[in-house]
């Protein structure tokens, strides 16, 4: 399985994510996810800095758990037999929010939602 990583820590993921699942939708091909929350925030803001355009980044964390766990649920309520995401996150109201979406779509013996 190929998985493309998406780091939620970037404005852009937002409006990614949904296009992505769309895309799958549409043409009939299997989604692969490692949902990362972000690892670059201080790189990505000094080099817009540098390069003079807007930071691509979120400005507050609360904004990038936001997008994060959005993301994450909306991806996890597409998903079909064949989909896996990785949810990337030590963050305890995440993964609350992850299992708590496995439990109620009723996944069975689940490795299509893993964690890392």
């Amino acid at each position: 399985m190929i998985m493309n990583g998406y780091q939620c820590y970037t404005k852009r993921t937002q409006e990614l994510i949904p296009m992505e699942v769309a895309a799958a939708k549409a043409c009939g091909f299997n989604i692969g996810v490692k949902l990362i929350r972000g690892a670059y925030m201080m790189e990505e803001r000094e080099l817009a800095a540098k390069k003079g355009y807007e930071s691509p980044v979120f400005d507050s964390i609360e904004e990038t758990h936001a997008c994060y766990n959005s993301s994450m649920e909306h991806i996890i309520k597409n998903m079909t037999d064949k989909d896996s995401i990785l949810v990337a996150s030590h963050n305890v109201d995440t993964v609350a929010i992850a299992t708590g979406l496995v439990d109620d779509l009723g996944f069975k013996e689940n490795q299509r939602v893993v964690f890392g």
